[in-house]
């Protein structure tokens, strides 16, 4: 069991966040290591089909944010990433005031790709559909012993033009990536990984918000915004929808 005092407060000496493009700060060693080997021995999900639909944009994902549903270890990482003990380090650490955690885990929790998965770049969902949340942080651990980067699989951050790749993470056990999300920031793995197909590209995603009762809302904001990169073909935000929805996508305002 995590003690949160404690790793709190090796979190508060740890995190050392850069500001450009958009706040990031990226751990080699999120956990002590004998934390994250377990972890990464305990990531198990259940017998049920929780592949991703969406195979235009990510690839032989699984998720699980049921928390209920996860490995008790899991739970205890998960208990004091939502803890009042990180909060107030992330709330120093990226200047962001009264963050708050997400019990529920929409959209994050157990990640896993597998053999010829990929995760396009993207910018995130910032809003939620009749809730007056505004996503305002990622947190991603990686859980792979033994990761080899022949295989692919790099965490890339790209600036809101997409014109530079300033970040590329392999996920390595107990590499962490921390940004902000209300922003373009442009994120993913966007090329297959080749892995033996006994092994998965493992992660923990937790997310947090602020409060927000502003009245409109860019409805593109309500979705993740599918990017492409310079030079390469690769579908982008808009193609796997239809052209009424691309316009409204590109020009309407919500009233939430």
């Amino acid at each position: 069991m995590l003690n949160f005092k404690k790793i709190s407060s090796y979190h508060t000496k740890t995190l050392n966040v850069r500001n450009e493009p958009y706040g990031h700060c990226f751990v080699k060693e999120f956990f002590p290591d004998e934390t994250a080997k377990l972890l990464s021995s305990k990531f198990k999900f259940p017998h049920e089909d929780l592949k991703s639909k969406d195979v235009l944009f990510q690839k032989t994902k699984r998720a699980l944010g049921v928390y209920n549903k996860l490995p008790k270890e899991i739970k205890n990482v998960i208990d004091y990433l939502n803890s009042p003990y990180f909060i107030k380090v992330l709330e120093e650490k990226f200047n962001i005031k009264n963050l708050l955690p997400d019990p529920t885990l929409f959209g994050g929790g157990m990640h896993e790709s597998k053999n010829g998965g990929y995760l396009k770049i993207h910018s995130d969902f910032v809003y939620i559909r009749k809730k007056k949340l505004k996503r305002r942080l990622n947190v991603l651990i990686y859980l792979n012993e033994g990761w080899d980067e022949k295989w692919n699989g790099a965490l890339e951050l790209w600036d809101q033009d997409m014109n530079k790749n300033f970040l590329k993470v392999f996920p390595h056990l107990n590499h962490c990536v921390i940004f902000r999300t209300d922003t373009e920031s442009n994120h993913g793995f966007p090329d297959p990984i080749s892995c033996p197909n006994n092994v998965g590209r493992k992660s923990l995603a937790v997310y947090y918000y602020t409060e927000d009762n502003s009245l409109l809302k860019r409805t593109k904001l309500f979705y993740a915004r599918w990017k492409k990169r310079p030079g390469v073909k690769e579908p982008k935000f808009g193609d796997n929808r239809s052209i009424f929805e691309r316009i409204k996508n590109a020009y309407f305002f919500r009233f939430k």
